[in-house]
Protein backbone atom coordinates (compact mmCIF):
# COMPACT_ATOMS: atom_id res chain seq x y z
CA UNK A 1 0.00 0.00 0.00
CA UNK A 2 2.56 2.58 1.19
CA UNK A 3 6.30 2.31 0.62
CA UNK A 4 8.81 4.93 1.78
CA UNK A 5 12.39 4.87 0.47
CA UNK A 6 15.26 7.01 1.80
CA UNK A 7 12.88 9.81 2.80
CA UNK A 8 14.62 13.01 3.90
CA UNK A 9 13.51 16.48 4.92
CA UNK A 10 15.76 19.42 5.71
CA UNK A 11 14.57 22.82 6.89
CA UNK A 12 16.87 25.76 6.20
CA UNK A 13 16.88 28.23 9.10
CA UNK A 14 17.48 31.85 8.07
CA UNK A 15 17.97 35.07 9.99
CA UNK A 16 14.62 36.92 10.14
CA UNK A 17 16.21 40.31 9.49
CA UNK A 18 19.01 39.71 6.98
CA UNK A 19 17.89 36.39 5.51
CA UNK A 20 21.29 34.82 6.12
CA UNK A 21 21.31 31.04 6.45
CA UNK A 22 21.93 30.09 10.09
CA UNK A 23 21.79 26.31 9.77
CA UNK A 24 19.93 23.27 8.52
CA UNK A 25 17.53 21.12 10.54
CA UNK A 26 17.68 17.46 9.53
CA UNK A 27 14.13 16.61 10.57
CA UNK A 28 13.92 13.31 8.68
CA UNK A 29 17.19 11.67 7.74
CA UNK A 30 16.84 8.62 5.47
CA UNK A 31 13.71 6.67 6.40
CA UNK A 32 12.58 3.36 4.88
CA UNK A 33 9.43 1.39 5.69
CA UNK A 34 6.41 -0.32 4.15
CA UNK A 35 2.77 -0.50 5.22
CA UNK A 36 0.62 -3.22 3.67
CA UNK A 37 -3.11 -3.07 3.02
CA UNK A 38 -5.06 -3.44 6.25
CA UNK A 39 -1.92 -2.92 8.36
CA UNK A 40 -0.98 -0.41 11.05
CA UNK A 41 2.57 0.83 11.57
CA UNK A 42 3.05 2.45 14.97
CA UNK A 43 5.63 5.25 15.02
CA UNK A 44 7.10 6.14 18.42
CA UNK A 45 9.86 8.37 19.74
CA UNK A 46 10.52 11.53 21.72
CA UNK A 47 9.16 14.92 20.70
CA UNK A 48 11.34 16.34 17.95
CA UNK A 49 12.32 12.97 16.51
CA UNK A 50 10.53 13.66 13.20
CA UNK A 51 7.41 11.47 13.54
CA UNK A 52 4.83 14.07 12.48
CA UNK A 53 7.09 15.34 9.69
CA UNK A 54 7.07 11.86 8.13
CA UNK A 55 3.27 11.84 8.09
CA UNK A 56 3.16 15.23 6.41
CA UNK A 57 5.75 14.20 3.82
CA UNK A 58 3.70 11.14 2.83
CA UNK A 59 0.61 13.33 2.45
CA UNK A 60 2.55 15.98 0.47
CA UNK A 61 1.70 18.62 3.07
CA UNK A 62 5.47 19.06 3.01
CA UNK A 63 7.70 18.43 0.02
CA UNK A 64 10.57 15.99 0.68
CA UNK A 65 14.18 17.06 0.24
CA UNK A 66 14.98 13.59 -1.09
CA UNK A 67 13.51 10.11 -1.26
CA UNK A 68 10.38 8.47 -2.66
CA UNK A 69 6.87 7.67 -1.48
CA UNK A 70 4.88 5.01 -3.33
CA UNK A 71 1.13 4.36 -3.17
CA UNK A 72 0.18 0.98 -4.63
CA UNK A 73 3.53 0.93 -6.43
CA UNK A 74 3.09 4.41 -7.93
CA UNK A 75 5.56 7.17 -7.08
CA UNK A 76 3.43 9.99 -5.63
CA UNK A 77 6.32 12.12 -4.34
CA UNK A 78 7.08 13.74 -7.70
CA UNK A 79 3.77 13.89 -9.57
CA UNK A 80 2.24 17.30 -10.30
CA UNK A 81 -0.16 18.99 -7.90
CA UNK A 82 -3.12 18.66 -10.25
CA UNK A 83 -2.60 14.92 -10.61
CA UNK A 84 -1.98 14.51 -6.90
CA UNK A 85 -5.27 16.22 -6.05
CA UNK A 86 -7.04 13.31 -7.71
CA UNK A 87 -5.34 10.98 -5.21
CA UNK A 88 -5.96 13.20 -2.20
CA UNK A 89 -9.15 11.37 -1.23
CA UNK A 90 -7.16 8.14 -0.81
CA UNK A 91 -4.75 9.74 1.70
CA UNK A 92 -6.20 11.39 4.79
CA UNK A 93 -5.00 12.59 8.19
CA UNK A 94 -6.33 12.90 11.73
CA UNK A 95 -4.43 15.73 13.43
CA UNK A 96 -3.62 16.01 17.11
CA UNK A 97 -5.45 19.32 17.57
CA UNK A 98 -9.02 18.93 16.24
CA UNK A 99 -9.96 22.56 16.88
CA UNK A 100 -7.21 23.79 14.54
CA UNK A 101 -8.24 21.19 11.94
CA UNK A 102 -11.88 22.32 11.76
CA UNK A 103 -13.23 25.55 10.25
CA UNK A 104 -14.66 27.38 13.27
CA UNK A 105 -17.12 29.35 11.12
CA UNK A 106 -18.76 26.30 9.51
CA UNK A 107 -21.35 24.04 11.10
CA UNK A 108 -20.44 20.37 11.30
CA UNK A 109 -22.83 19.42 8.51
CA UNK A 110 -21.02 21.76 6.10
CA UNK A 111 -17.59 20.60 7.32
CA UNK A 112 -18.46 16.99 6.51
CA UNK A 113 -20.25 17.86 3.29
CA UNK A 114 -17.25 19.71 1.85
CA UNK A 115 -15.08 16.61 1.14
CA UNK A 116 -18.14 14.83 -0.28
CA UNK A 117 -18.61 17.69 -2.76
CA UNK A 118 -14.95 18.13 -3.71
CA UNK A 119 -14.32 14.44 -4.37
CA UNK A 120 -17.83 13.57 -5.59
CA UNK A 121 -18.21 10.74 -3.09
CA UNK A 122 -22.02 10.52 -3.19
CA UNK A 123 -24.92 12.05 -5.08
CA UNK A 124 -25.72 15.61 -3.85
CA UNK A 125 -29.19 14.41 -2.87
CA UNK A 126 -27.55 12.01 -0.39
CA UNK A 127 -25.26 14.53 1.36
CA UNK A 128 -27.46 14.85 4.44
CA UNK A 129 -27.87 11.09 4.81
CA UNK A 130 -24.12 10.53 4.40
CA UNK A 131 -23.28 13.18 7.01
CA UNK A 132 -25.66 11.53 9.47
CA UNK A 133 -24.01 8.18 8.77
CA UNK A 134 -20.53 9.62 9.43
CA UNK A 135 -21.66 11.18 12.71
CA UNK A 136 -23.19 7.90 13.79
CA UNK A 137 -19.95 6.06 12.96
CA UNK A 138 -18.03 8.23 15.43
CA UNK A 139 -20.70 8.13 18.14
CA UNK A 140 -22.34 11.53 17.69
CA UNK A 141 -26.08 12.21 17.23
CA UNK A 142 -27.25 13.54 13.88
CA UNK A 143 -28.50 16.73 15.57
CA UNK A 144 -24.87 17.73 16.15
CA UNK A 145 -24.57 18.46 12.45
CA UNK A 146 -26.18 21.87 13.07
CA UNK A 147 -23.60 22.96 15.68
CA UNK A 148 -20.34 24.90 15.37
CA UNK A 149 -17.01 23.36 16.48
CA UNK A 150 -16.73 25.60 19.58
CA UNK A 151 -19.93 24.05 20.97
CA UNK A 152 -18.20 20.67 21.44
CA UNK A 153 -15.69 19.32 23.92
CA UNK A 154 -12.18 18.46 22.75
CA UNK A 155 -13.04 14.78 22.50
CA UNK A 156 -16.17 15.46 20.48
CA UNK A 157 -14.23 17.71 18.11
CA UNK A 158 -11.74 14.90 17.55
CA UNK A 159 -14.63 12.58 16.65
CA UNK A 160 -15.72 15.14 14.04
CA UNK A 161 -12.16 15.29 12.68
CA UNK A 162 -12.16 11.50 12.38
CA UNK A 163 -15.51 11.60 10.57
CA UNK A 164 -14.06 14.17 8.17
CA UNK A 165 -11.08 11.90 7.44
CA UNK A 166 -13.41 8.98 6.79
CA UNK A 167 -15.71 10.99 4.51
CA UNK A 168 -13.62 10.40 1.38
CA UNK A 169 -13.41 6.63 2.06
CA UNK A 170 -9.59 6.65 2.00
CA UNK A 171 -7.13 3.78 1.68
CA UNK A 172 -4.52 5.25 4.03
CA UNK A 173 -4.81 7.49 7.11
CA UNK A 174 -2.09 9.20 9.11
CA UNK A 175 -3.21 9.26 12.76
CA UNK A 176 -1.04 11.96 14.35
CA UNK A 177 -1.68 11.60 18.10
CA UNK A 178 -5.30 11.03 17.11
CA UNK A 179 -6.55 10.01 20.55
CA UNK A 180 -4.26 11.98 22.88
CA UNK A 181 -6.95 14.64 23.48
CA UNK A 182 -9.59 12.11 24.51
CA UNK A 183 -10.56 10.63 27.86
CA UNK A 184 -9.37 7.07 28.47
CA UNK A 185 -12.88 5.63 28.03
CA UNK A 186 -13.39 7.60 24.80
CA UNK A 187 -9.91 6.61 23.60
CA UNK A 188 -10.82 2.95 23.70
CA UNK A 189 -14.03 3.62 21.76
CA UNK A 190 -12.22 5.54 19.04
CA UNK A 191 -9.38 3.01 18.83
CA UNK A 192 -11.85 0.16 18.51
CA UNK A 193 -13.74 2.18 15.89
CA UNK A 194 -10.56 2.70 13.86
CA UNK A 195 -9.72 -1.00 14.12
CA UNK A 196 -13.25 -2.03 13.08
CA UNK A 197 -13.09 0.32 10.08
CA UNK A 198 -9.69 -1.09 9.18
CA UNK A 199 -11.06 -4.62 9.19
CA UNK A 200 -14.17 -3.64 7.23
CA UNK A 201 -12.53 -1.50 4.55
CA UNK A 202 -8.91 -2.72 4.54
CA UNK A 203 -7.57 0.65 5.70
CA UNK A 204 -3.87 1.19 6.34
CA UNK A 205 -2.71 3.44 9.19
CA UNK A 206 0.47 5.24 10.14
CA UNK A 207 -0.24 5.65 13.85
CA UNK A 208 1.91 8.28 15.57
CA UNK A 209 1.71 8.33 19.36
CA UNK A 210 3.69 8.86 22.55
CA UNK A 211 1.43 6.39 24.38
CA UNK A 212 3.08 2.98 24.12
CA UNK A 213 -0.03 1.16 25.37
CA UNK A 214 -2.03 2.69 22.49
CA UNK A 215 0.67 1.73 19.98
CA UNK A 216 0.72 -1.85 21.23
CA UNK A 217 -3.09 -2.09 21.07
CA UNK A 218 -3.55 -0.88 17.50
CA UNK A 219 -0.29 -1.70 15.67
CA UNK A 220 0.89 -4.70 13.69
CA UNK A 221 4.43 -3.34 13.31
CA UNK A 222 6.39 -0.72 15.25
CA UNK A 223 9.13 1.68 14.17
CA UNK A 224 11.13 3.50 16.85
CA UNK A 225 12.56 6.90 15.87
CA UNK A 226 15.40 8.91 17.31
CA UNK A 227 16.60 12.22 15.89
CA UNK A 228 15.18 11.74 12.39
CA UNK A 229 16.14 8.07 11.98
CA UNK A 230 14.50 4.72 12.63
CA UNK A 231 16.66 2.84 15.15
CA UNK A 232 14.53 -0.31 15.43
CA UNK A 233 11.65 -1.80 13.46
CA UNK A 234 9.73 -5.05 13.74
CA UNK A 235 6.52 -6.81 14.72
CA UNK A 236 4.75 -5.26 17.68
CA UNK A 237 5.03 -8.24 20.07
CA UNK A 238 8.74 -8.69 19.33
CA UNK A 239 9.51 -5.03 19.98
CA UNK A 240 7.53 -4.78 23.21
CA UNK A 241 8.52 -8.13 24.71
CA UNK A 242 12.18 -8.12 23.69
CA UNK A 243 13.48 -4.68 22.62
CA UNK A 244 17.00 -4.71 21.20
CA UNK A 245 18.15 -1.12 20.71
CA UNK A 246 19.23 0.66 23.93
CA UNK A 247 16.88 3.56 23.13
CA UNK A 248 13.93 1.21 22.62
CA UNK A 249 14.75 -0.45 25.94
CA UNK A 250 14.72 2.95 27.66
CA UNK A 251 11.36 3.85 26.12
CA UNK A 252 9.79 0.56 27.17
CA UNK A 253 11.17 0.82 30.70
CA UNK A 254 9.60 4.26 31.10
CA UNK A 255 6.12 3.02 30.17
CA UNK A 256 3.83 2.74 33.24
CA UNK A 257 2.20 -0.62 33.95
CA UNK A 258 -1.02 -1.25 35.93
CA UNK A 259 0.65 -3.34 38.64
CA UNK A 260 1.07 -1.32 41.87
CA UNK A 261 4.06 -2.30 43.95
CA UNK A 262 5.90 -4.10 41.16
CA UNK A 263 9.58 -3.22 41.01
CA UNK A 264 10.72 -2.07 37.58
CA UNK A 265 14.23 -1.75 36.19
CA UNK A 266 13.96 1.80 34.94
CA UNK A 267 16.58 3.00 32.47
CA UNK A 268 17.19 6.68 33.11
CA UNK A 269 18.62 8.51 30.14
CA UNK A 270 20.98 11.37 30.86
CA UNK A 271 20.63 14.68 29.06
CA UNK A 272 18.21 15.78 26.36
CA UNK A 273 17.72 14.75 22.75
CA UNK A 274 20.36 16.68 20.71
CA UNK A 275 19.42 19.43 18.28
CA UNK A 276 18.55 18.29 14.77
CA UNK A 277 20.85 21.11 13.57
CA UNK A 278 23.85 19.49 15.27
CA UNK A 279 23.44 15.72 15.04
CA UNK A 280 26.30 13.95 16.88
CA UNK A 281 28.88 12.11 14.81
CA UNK A 282 28.57 8.32 14.71
CA UNK A 283 25.46 6.94 16.40
CA UNK A 284 23.18 9.88 17.24
CA UNK A 285 22.23 8.19 20.52
CA UNK A 286 25.76 7.51 21.78
CA UNK A 287 25.98 10.48 24.19
CA UNK A 288 22.95 9.18 26.14
CA UNK A 289 23.51 5.43 25.74
CA UNK A 290 24.58 3.35 28.75
CA UNK A 291 25.80 0.52 26.48
CA UNK A 292 27.88 2.54 24.04
CA UNK A 293 31.04 1.16 22.49
CA UNK A 294 34.10 3.14 21.44
CA UNK A 295 33.14 3.03 17.75
CA UNK A 296 29.65 4.37 18.49
CA UNK A 297 31.18 7.84 18.83
CA UNK A 298 32.71 7.78 15.34
CA UNK A 299 30.88 5.31 13.08
CA UNK A 300 27.18 5.45 12.25
CA UNK A 301 25.67 1.95 12.66
CA UNK A 302 23.93 0.39 9.65
CA UNK A 303 20.49 -1.22 9.80
CA UNK A 304 21.18 -4.83 10.80
CA UNK A 305 18.64 -7.53 10.06
CA UNK A 306 18.28 -10.02 12.88
CA UNK A 307 17.11 -13.63 12.64
CA UNK A 308 13.55 -12.76 13.65
CA UNK A 309 13.23 -10.39 10.69
CA UNK A 310 13.37 -7.18 12.68
CA UNK A 311 16.01 -4.55 11.95
CA UNK A 312 18.06 -2.55 14.43
CA UNK A 313 20.66 0.19 13.96
CA UNK A 314 23.17 -0.66 16.68
CA UNK A 315 26.83 -1.72 16.79
CA UNK A 316 26.03 -4.16 19.60
CA UNK A 317 24.59 -6.54 17.01
CA UNK A 318 27.43 -6.41 14.49
CA UNK A 319 29.17 -9.77 13.99
CA UNK A 320 32.76 -9.62 12.84
CA UNK A 321 32.99 -7.70 9.60
CA UNK A 322 29.26 -8.03 8.85
CA UNK A 323 27.85 -4.79 7.56
CA UNK A 324 24.17 -5.59 7.98
CA UNK A 325 21.44 -4.53 5.62
CA UNK A 326 20.81 -0.89 4.94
Amino acid sequence: MIEVKNLRKQFVIKDKVFGIEKGVVNAVNGIDFEISKGETLGLVGESGSGKSTIGRLILRLLEPTDGKVFLDGRDISTIGNREFRKLRKELQVIFQNPYAALDTKMIVQDILTQPLQIHKIVNPLDYKKEVERLLEMVGLPKEDGKKLPHEFSGGQRQRIAIAKALATRPKFIVCDEAVSALDVSVQSQILNLLMDLQEEFGLSYLFISHDLSVIRHVSHKVAVMYLGKIVEKGMVDEIFENPKHPYTKALMSASPIPEPGKQLNRIKLEGEIPSAMEIPKGCAFHDRCIQKLEKCCAIEPPMIKLESGRVVACHLYMKGDEQGEK
